[in-house]
């Protein structure tokens, strides 16, 4: 499986296989029958799901308010314990509020990436719905981790926009996409303009 281009920058290799690594066979047994997925359609999905999400914390956390809120959200609520215990948050996903997370984090632009995901990976929307409710914590967690380990004073937000700038001048083309599917208007036509674009 290949996430929008052949070539992932080095942060987004790092980054979502730092996230894809806390997943083994288990979880995405767990994960698929949450979702109604194979273990391979949940991983190909997760990784499609988790550089969009990161892209879209990084766009919030590009304005000091923004980054202020995140990180204030972060210290609150998310200490990466979650995922320590992934058995348990896959066993009731819902305890984590992964559909508040997304409101949050994707407002409108929701569609437009469970729209996206779903042409990529070939599952119903209502499967890539469940399985990005179930990636918005891991992120989360993921970034809580980070926090603890590096002493919190704003460290999310220097890793979202390194994460951001990286992107950009690293993968300009994987980025317009991303930035298509996270700025464009929800007229509910994403493939095409995906079709345009000559992704999958």
């Amino acid at each position: 499986f290949v996430f929008i281009t052949n070539k992932k920058s080095e942060m987004e290799e790092n980054i979502l296989g730092a996230i894809l690594s806390n997943l083994d066979d288990s979880a995405l047994d767990a994960i698929g029958q949450q979702t109604g997925a194979s273990p391979n359609q949940a991983k190909a999905a997760l990784a499609s799901a988790i550089p969009l999400l990161m892209n879209a914390l990084a766009k919030n956390s590009s304005t000091p308010d923004g980054a202020e809120a995140l990180q204030n959200a972060i210290n609150r609520d998310h200490d990466g314990s979650l995922l320590e215990n992934l058995g348990g948050f896959l066993n009731n996903p819902a305890v984590a509020n992964g559909a508040g997370i997304l409101k949050h984090v994707l407002g409108g632009k929701q569609q437009n990436v469970v729209n996206y995901i779903s042409a990529d990976s070939g599952l119903n929307g209502a499967s890539v719905g469940k399985i990005l409710e179930i990636a918005a914590p891991i992120v989360m967690g993921f970034l809580g981790r980070k926090n603890s380990t590096g002493g919190g004073g704003g460290i999310i937000g220097n890793i979202l926009n390194s994460y951001l700038k990286n992107e950009s001048n690293d993968s300009p083309r994987s980025q317009g996409v991303i930035n298509q599917i996270l700025d464009r208007d929800n007229d509910g036509n994403i493939s095409d303009d995906i079709a345009e674009l000559g992704m999958s």
